[in-house]
């Protein structure tokens, strides 16, 4: 089977990418910045300039059975304008359409699987898990770009031959892992205490492992097609709870401390940051039966193995830039 993964160097694709070869598969990836053969193999890759509207993937597409779709613009803690809803729209909406559409057009291609975000869906509450019925609420630009590719795509495969495979994760945790869970890592690390002592969110996150397993599924199994699955770890946990996970795995002591949550909150919408407020204190029950039913896909790996796991590449991280 021949199959063109994008963004093979993200956290994700970095994970997928040894595992679809040692399955026998050959791979084009696609890659936008220089590869430094590290990660991808050079002979696997096709370069291109820039995901959006206008970049042709014909060569790219030429031979190919399956697409994974990983490539994204996600969201930046940055001023320059990367993070803006144009560029969100751009690589995330405009330029999944083109690949979707061109791949559609080559009649080997018989799948397509798109990686989007659970976000479409806003948050939750503590008694009502989100599934794929629950009523979209996208509550960011990266969110809403996502479902306008989820619609596009959808239409695309209404209207050929081309399955489309969408997935929707949480946030997904593992080994090179960036962002928000990075930076809770980091506090962790240096013993910051954190406010989180009050706290009683239930929130859903993914493992690495657990994605890539799922991916690989939908790659062969043939009731993965023309669906939208919400996938996730099976175990829902407060703030306060993940983080005496990180601090048990790192063999720290968790510094955590009480903080009114309502002037958490207050005060984080005053100084604008009101969606770092609702991903720390709010809740995001995901419910993942779907696919467990349709492909008989479950979680194998549990979310203190995950941890540690995620952990364990961090220190070791950390040894190497001491020595």
């Amino acid at each position: 089977m021949n199959i063109l993964l994008t963004g093979g160097t993200g956290l994700i694709g970095r994970a997928l990418y040894p595992l679809l070869r040692e399955k026998g598969y050959s791979l084009k990836c696609a890659l936008r910045k220089k590869n430094d053969g590290k990660i991808i193999n050079e002979e696997d890759v096709f370069y291109y300039e820039n995901l959006d509207e206008n970049n042709d993937w014909s060569l790219a597409l030429n031979n190919i059975d399956v697409v994974i779709h990983l490539a994204a613009q996600v969201p930046l803690e940055r001023k320059d304008g990367d993070s803006s809803y144009n560029k969100f729209c751009q690589v995330n909406f405009e330029g999944t359409k083109r690949l979707a559409q061109q791949a559609a057009q080559k009649k080997n291609i018989r799948r397509f699987i798109f990686i989007s975000t659970i976000g479409i869906l806003g948050t939750s509450d503590l008694k009502t898990p989100l599934t794929e019925k629950s009523k979209e609420n996208p509550n960011n630009n990266y969110a809403i770009s996502k479902q306008m590719a989820e619609q596009a795509l959808c239409l695309i495969g209404d209207t050929s031959n081309m399955e489309v495979v969408i997935l929707r994760p949480p946030l997904v945790y593992g080994p090179h892992v960036k962002a928000n869970f990075l930076k809770l890592l980091d506090c962790v690390y240096r013993g910051i205490p954190l406010p989180f002592g009050g706290v009683k969110n239930q929130r859903n996150f993914i493992a690495l492992d657990n994605v890539i397993q799922v991916i690989l599924a939908c790659v062969v199994h043939q009731k993965a097609i023309n669906g939208i699955f919400n996938i996730s770890d099976d175990e829902y946990i407060s703030t306060k709870d993940l983080i005496e996970k990180i601090s048990n795995a790192m063999g720290k002591p968790a510094r955590i401390f009480y903080f009114p949550v309502f002037l958490a909150k207050s005060l984080l919408i005053i100084i604008g940051k009101k969606s770092l407020y609702n991903k720390l204190w709010g809740s995001l029950r995901v419910e993942s039966k779907k696919i467990k039913g349709q492909i008989g896909w479950a979680p194998q790996m549990g979310m203190d193995e995950g941890i540690q796991k995620t952990v364990d590449w961090y220190l070791g991280k950390k040894n190497k830039l001491s020595n």
